[in-house]
This record gives C-alpha cells, structure tokens and sequence, in this order.
C-alpha cells in the first residue's frame, strides 16, 4: 500500500472515531432521595462513592423533580418526555393505570432506528413488560412469576454481559430497586417495639409491607433505607465500571437519576411513596456525564424535570425529537428551562392516617414550585412553603402567589382526566394483585 493511501486512510479512521456515536446509558435508582448522596448533601447518612464520583465527571443537577412520586408512569415521562396528562399512564399498572400506549413514541424506539443496540434490564415489578416500555427494546429483562423485585446485583451483572457482548453503541436502561421498601435485609436489632395503645397507633404510620414486626424506631428504619441505599451505588457502580473496563466510558453519555423519592417522617404516612405531592416524595437527583466529561464537575442549579431527559439525550445523540416531547435539552444553552413544574401524588390510599378524600385517583395532590417556592393543593385547600427559608416543606404558609390560579386549573385538568379510571382497579383478583396484598403493599 502507497503511503498517501495509507495517510488517507489513518485520516478517515480517525474522524471516524471523532464522530463515533456515544453510548447511552440511563441509570435509574428507584425510591431514591436527594439527601442520600453525597454529592448533593455532604452529611448524607449513605456512603454513595460511586455516584459521586461520577458527579465529579459530570453535572449535577440540584433542582429536579419527578412529575408523579410512583415508579411506572415517571418513568413513562422520563422515556417519552411526555406528561402525565398526554401519556395518560397516571398510576401503577399493577392499581389499575393503563398501560403506555403502542402509538406513542420512546426513546429505545428512537434508538432502534438509529442502529443502536437497546437493551433494558430493570429490578422492579412496577416496570415490567405490562406497562409498554418494552417497546423499542432489543433486550427488555424484567422479573417474571412471582418475583417482584429482583436485587441490583443479579440486574446489573446481566446488563455489564449484554454490554460486552457487541461493540456498537449501544443504548442502555438499567434500573434498580434495591432502595425500595421492605427494608427487612438490611436491618440489627429493634430498639422501640410497639406495646401501649398509643404506640400502636404509631404502628399504623407505617405500610404493612414496611413493618419490621411490631417496630417503631425511625431511626432503625431510616438506617436500614441508608444501607439498601448503599447497595444501590454499588451496583450502579459495577454498570459504570464495565464501560470503563470496556474503554467505552470517556465517550458514553451516562444519566443517574430516581423515581421519586420516600417520605421518612414528614407527613401523615411514614416510610412510603405515591401519597403526596411534597419535597421528600418528588425531588429526585439528577446526575449526568457528557462524553467526554464536557463540564465535568460543575453545578446546574436551573429548575429541571424528568420531562427533560429524553430531549437531552435524542440532542447529545444529534437524533430527531420525539414529537410529543414537551421537555427541553438540558444541553441547551438558554439561561432558563422552566419557570416551574407541576407534580401530583398517585391517588388516595386506604389508611386510617391519611387525610386525603376520595380513595382513589380522584384523591390526587398536586403541586407547583419555582426556584422560591412551592404550593399543594390537597382538594380541600392549598398551602404554599418558602422553598429558600424551607426546604423541607415542613411549614406551611398563607397562598398569596398567582401560581395558585396555575394549581388550581391545573389539578381541575388532571382530576378529570383521571376520572374514568375504574377505583378499585378491575385486575385486583389478578395473582400478582392478590400477592402485593399478601405482602401488604396494595389495599383497597
């Protein structure tokens, strides 16, 4: 061979690697709270080294939230970039929420046609084939019978295997539940058992499936979440791992982010999600690393949701826009993504604690916040908290915003399009609703 044609041809190869399409890899942590990890709260009660190292090559995102604080319509949002109100997914599959639609467009879809490899290996029962993300994936790896979850371990040695297999860019969901609830794996010694009439009654704060017997110390069950939360880092670590094992890291874009969140003892119901609309149940933490680690390091403090990830992915890919995405790409460089962002709670659950009316979805909470604030609406009034000065949420406040005009039409929008879901679902003498009962996770 000449030596031009062989100078030619180093050349091409080299642009070549330039344009390289960058792996994608979503990285989802079900029922994560911001305030257990390290990078963003550096007194976190979790040890989290994996995730904050990957903030260190990343972005982090401080101000993201979740557009509803359970597992399988977030996460419909997360991959269609669509709102609850257009994907129509408003609850769990399992409590009778429908499924995504087959017409809708996902991002495993999107990639597919780009001739990437799409390969979804997911922990929880909530994200199974039934509730239409499948579509679009290659490889869709979910717990089958009656397993409803599936530890982070065993989820994320199949998706490092699949990852090696090929060495095409791929595009990759891996999602574990090893954060979820019941937290019984993790735990020492109760030192508060419920005896007295009184201490009964805190009992019922707790779901059933969460019940560690008869126990009542918070902090026994605030360690044991620290703990399942450290298992989780580490297997999203071992994912991490293998890309760089694999000399595949520099160049991938990597987002971890969460569900939701978990109320600990802030409201009514203790240790549990998908009741409220507040601070603990929808922000979630939002890390991403660009290839090659553009910014890597830095903070974003703009106000962002889920809705935003699938257009920042299908721009960083430089692929087509899904149609009915509402979100922006957080690449962009406008100085402002959104003023604000709307979330709700699943529905009204059956529990002597709880205030909410009715049972069901029509008992939805909602909530608007900007960068300042925060208001709920409940169904019966609205409060607004001082996000600067309270960012718990803990202290409600007198509504004086306009942005309650904003709540109160959206919450009369969602309530009716909510309204023809059949309350109690017509599956619930299915065997998988019959065995979350058992495990005391559904009621009426």
């Amino acid at each position: 061979m000449n030596i031009p044609l062989l100078m030619a041809l180093l050349l091409f190869e080299s642009c070549r690697l330039l344009d390289k399409p960058p792996d994608v890899i979503i990285l989802t942590i079900d029922t994560l709270r911001v305030d257990h990890v390290s990078a963003f709260n550096h007194s976190s009660p979790a040890f989290t080294p994996h995730l904050d190292a990957l903030a260190k090559d990343g972005i982090v995102y401080p101000q993201a939230y979740s557009p509803i604080s359970v597992t399988g319509p977030a996460f419909v949002s997360l991959m269609t970039g669509m709102p609850l109100a257009d994907h129509n997914v408003s609850m769990n599959v399992f409590r009778g929420g429908p499924s995504l639609a087959e017409d809708e467009d996902t991002l495993a879809e999107r990639f597919t046609q780009g001739n990437y490899r799409t390969g979804a290996f997911v922990s929880g029962f909530t994200v199974r084939a039934s509730l239409g993300l499948n579509q679009g994936f290659d490889v869709y790896n979910a717990p089958t019978g009656k397993d409803n979850r599936r530890w982070g371990d065993k989820t994320s040695a199949l998706a490092v295997s699949w990852l090696g297999k090929e060495s095409g860019p791929a595009f990759l969901w891996y999602h574990t539940y090893d954060a979820h609830g019941p937290w019984d794996r993790w735990g020492t010694t109760c030192s508060k058992i419920a005896y007295s009439e009184e201490e009964l009654q805190v009992l019922e704060r707790i779901p059933k499936y969460q019940r560690i017997d008869t126990c009542i110390d918070e902090d026994e069950y605030a360690a044991r979440y620290a703990k399942a939360v450290q298992f989780a880092d580490l297997n999203v670590g071992r994912v991490i791992e293998s890309l760089k094992q694999q000399g595949r890291y520099d160049n991938a874009l990597i987002i971890v982010t969460a569900d939701h969140g978990e109320s600990f003892t802030e409201r009514e119901l203790w240790f549990d999600h998908g009741t409220t609309a507040h601070e603990e149940q929808l922000h979630v933490p939002l890390i991403i690393k660009y290839p090659k680690n553009i910014n890597a390091g830095t903070t974003d403090n703009r106000l962002v949701s889920l809705l935003d990830i699938a257009p920042t992915v299908l721009s960083v890919a430089k692929f087509t826009a899904l149609e009915k995405a509402i979100g922006t790409p957080l690449n962009s460089s406008r100085n402002s993504i959104n003023e604000t962002v709307f979330g709700e709670s699943s529905h009204c659950k059956k529990n002597p604690v709880l205030s909410c009316e009715p049972f069901g979805p029509k008992g939805k909470v909602f909530s608007i916040r900007n960068l300042d604030l925060t208001i709920v609406h409940d169904g019966k009034q609205m409060t607004q908290y001082n996000r600067i000065h309270d960012p718990a949420e803990i202290k409600p406040l007198p509504v004086y915003s306009p942005l309650s005009e904003d709540l109160q039409q959206f919450s009369t929008e969602r309530k009716e399009q909510v309204k023809e879901l059949v309350w109690p679902p017509p599956n619930k003498r299915s065997v998988e609703f019959q065995q979350l009962q058992q495990l005391g996770y559904v009621s009426e």
